[in-house]
C-alpha cells in the first residue's frame, strides 16, 4: 500500500520516549469488562481477536522513506516521523465492534505531537476512520477522518490522567455500534457517538506538528477484543424524546420525566423562576433574568403568549439564554428560543459579536391565538426544543459557552406583545458518570491550597465550568474542591454538580 503524508492544516491543534516499554500487568477480559462499566454504554468484550507483543514478525504494516519509519524492532512497533504531517500503520484484519488496548512510550523530547489508536480504518482511502489520540502535552481527543471531512467528535482537552512528555501511557479505544470511548491509564476521558463507519481495520497513528523536530513513538502489547453491547441500555444520555407528557406541569414534574427518560441526569438545580414578564410595542425589546447566574447546560421552560403586531414583517417572541452583554448591558451574543409570527418555533444562535447567526425552524405551524408551553434543552453544543410536549427541533448545533437569560420581543407593529408565564431554568449537571463540575454566578477567588490563608492564583470566572479532581476539608471546616488546574475553591461560593461525593481526598 502506498503511504500518504498529510499536511496538518488546522486539523489537530494540540500539541507526546526511551527504548523498551516497562509493561504493567495486562488487562484480561474480566478486568477490562469491569473497567468498561465506567462508560455510559454497557460494553463487554467476549473474544480476543488479536494480540501482538512484537517479539517476532507480525501483520502490522512496515514502511520507510526519508520522512518516516514504521517497523517492528526490539520488541515494539516503532513509528518515527519528521515534519508537519501524520502517518499510520494498519494490521490488516477487518472487524466491526472492537475494544483496542495498547501500551505506548514517547522516545523524543518534542511534545508538539499526537498519537494513539485508529479503529474501523479504511486502507484504501487515505486513513479514513476514528482516531483516539493523546499528545505529549497531556491532551486527548476523538477525531473522525472521512475523505476531506476531518473534524473532532470530542475536542482536544487536557487531563491529568495522561502522562506527558517522555513517559508511558496505556490507551483503550472502544468502537461498538455507534458508541466511541477513550480511556487512558484506565481512566475514562471521552465518549461520543458517530455512525460514519461500521467496520474496518485497527491501526496505530502518530502526528507531528513541528517542522523542525522528530516524533518517535513505541507501541507494545496491542490487543484487539471483539465486543458487544447490552441492547437494553441506551448508548448515551439522549437529549430528546418524541413527546413530553408533563409539559404543562410544574418544573419539578417536567424535570422528573426528563430524568426518568434518561434525557438528563439527576441533580439539576434551580437557577430562577419568574412568574410573569412581558413586552409590548414596536421595536426590539429585551429584559434580563438571573443575570448573575450564567450557565452553559440548562433546561428551561415557559408558557408564551404571542400577540402579532404585523404580519408583513418578521416578529419574534422568545426566551433568551447564553447571553453575553457588553459594558452598556446590551446583549451581544445569545441564543433565542421562541415563536415567530409565521407560527413556527425557532432557535437563533448569535454566537459572535460580529453577528454570525445559526437558525433552525420547527416542524409545526402553531395557533397564535392560544398560549404555548415552550421547553428547551441547551446541552453542550446541541439545542432541543419541545412545544406543547411535541418535539419540534432536535439536536440543533449551537456554539458552546456560558451565559445568562432573558425574555425578548422583536415587534414590527404597535400591538405586538410577548407574554411569558412561569418562566424557569435549571442547570443540568455533568452527564458523564463519575464527573463533578463546579460553577458560580460571579467570579470567585481560587486558592493554591484548601483554605483562605493560601495565595490566590486568580479567579474562576462567573458562569465558567471547572472539572473537580479532588476535595479536602479546610481548617475552616468547609469542603474545598480541587479543580483541573490544581487550584481550590470553597464549597459555599460555587455550585457543585454531578458525581461529587466520592471524589478522592487530595489535600
Amino acid at each position: 500500500m502506498k503511504r500518504h503524508m498529510w499536511q496538518l492544516f488546522a486539523l489537530l491543534l494540540i500539541t507526546f520516549f526511551a527504548s523498551g516499554i516497562v509493561l504493567a500487568q495486562d488487562l484480561d477480559a474480566d478486568s477490562l469488562n469491569l473497567l468498561l462499566l465506567d462508560g455510559a454504554q454497557e460494553v463487554m468484550v467476549n473474544k480476543l481477536s488479536m494480540s501482538d507483543v512484537f517479539d517476532k514478525s507480525s501483520n502490522w504494516e512496515v514502511y520507510t522513506d526519508d520522512n518516516q519509519t514504521l517497523e517492528v524492532a526490539k520488541g515494539v512497533y516503532h513509528m518515527y516521523l519528521k515534519g508537519d504531517a501524520f502517518t499510520w500503520g494498519l494490521n490488516g484484519e477487518n472487524d466491526s465492534d472492537t475494544v483496542v488496548h495498547v501500551k505506548t512510550i514517547q522516545r523524543t523530547e518534542n511534545n508538539n505531537n499526537s498519537y494513539g489508536i485508529i479503529c474501523r480504518a479504511d486502507p484504501e482511502n487515505n486513513g479514513n476512520g476514528y482516531y483516539f489520540e493523546i499528545s505529549g502535552e497531556g491532551y486527548y481527543a476523538i477525531t473522525v477522518v472521512n475523505g476531506d471531512d476531518i473534524h473532532t467528535l470530542v475536542d482536544w482537552t487536557k487531563s491529568k490522567a495522561i502522562n506527558s512528555g517522555q513517559d508511558e501511557n496505556e490507551i483503550i479505544a472502544v468502537c461498538v455500534k455507534d458508541y466511541l470511548a477513550l480511556y487512558v491509564n484506565e481512566v475514562l476521558l471521552a465518549e461520543t457517538t458517530d455512525s460514519a463507519f461500521t467496520e474496518g481495520q485497527t491501526g496505530l497513528t502518530v502526528s507531528s506538528f513541528d517542522k523542525k523536530s522528530d516524533v518517535d513513538i513505541a507501541f507494545d502489547n496491542v490487543s484487539v477484543w471483539h465486543a458487544n453491547v447490552n441492547q437494553n441500555v441506551s448508548i448515551l444520555p439522549s437529549t430528546q424524546k418524541d413527546a413530553i407528557k408533563n409539559y404543562a406541569g410544574d418544573a419539578n414534574e417536567i424535570l422528573g420525566e426528563l430524568e426518568q427518560s434518561g434525557i438528563i441526569p439527576s441533580g439539576s438545580q434551580l437557577i430562577f423562576n419568574e412568574n410573569y414578564a412581558y413586552f409590548t410595542g414596536q421595536g426590539s425589546w429585551f429584559t434580563p433574568l438571573a443575570s448573575r447566574s450564567p450557565r452553559k447546560n440548562i433546561v428551561a421552560g415557559a408558557e408564551l403568549t404571542f400577540t402579532v403586531g404585523d404580519t408583513s414583517k418578521f416578529e419574534l417572541c422568545t426566551l433568551t439564554s447564553r447571553i453575553k452583554t457588553d459594558s452598556q448591558g446590551d446583549a451581544v451574543t445569545y441564543i433565542h428560543v421562541g415563536i415567530g409570527n409565521d407560527g413556527l418555533v425557532y432557535v437563533f444562535d448569535r454566537f459572535s459579536e460580529s453577528q454570525d447567526t445559526a437558525i433552525q425552524g420547527g416542524k409545526s405551524i402553531l395557533d397564535l391565538d392560544s398560549p404555548h408551553n415552550l421547553l428547551f434543552l441547551l446541552i453542550d453544543d446541541k439545542a432541543t426544543v419541545y412545544v406543547d410536549g411535541k418535539l419540534e427541533i432536535s439536536d440543533f448545533a449551537i456554539a458552546e459557552r456560558s451565559g445568562s437569560y432573558g425574555i425578548a420581543l422583536l415587534g414590527q407593529g404597535p400591538k405586538a406583545k410577548c407574554e411569558g408565564r412561569n418562566i424557569w431554568a435549571y442547570s443540568v449537571p455533568a452527564t458523564r458518570p463519575g464527573v463533578c463540575i463546579v460553577t458560580s454566578g460571579n467570579a470567585v477567588n481560587k486558592r493554591s491550597g484548601p483554605g483562605t490563608d493560601f495565595s490566590s492564583p486568580g479567579k474562576l470566572p462567573g458562569g465558567e465550568e471547572a472539572t473537580v479532581i479532588g476535595q479536602a476539608r479546610g481548617s475552616d471546616g468547609k469542603t474545598w474542591w480541587q479543580i483541573e488546574d490544581e487550584s481550590w475553591v470553597r464549597e459555599d461560593v460555587v455550585t457543585a454538580l454531578g458525581d461529587c461525593a466520592d471524589l478522592p481526598i487530595t489535600g
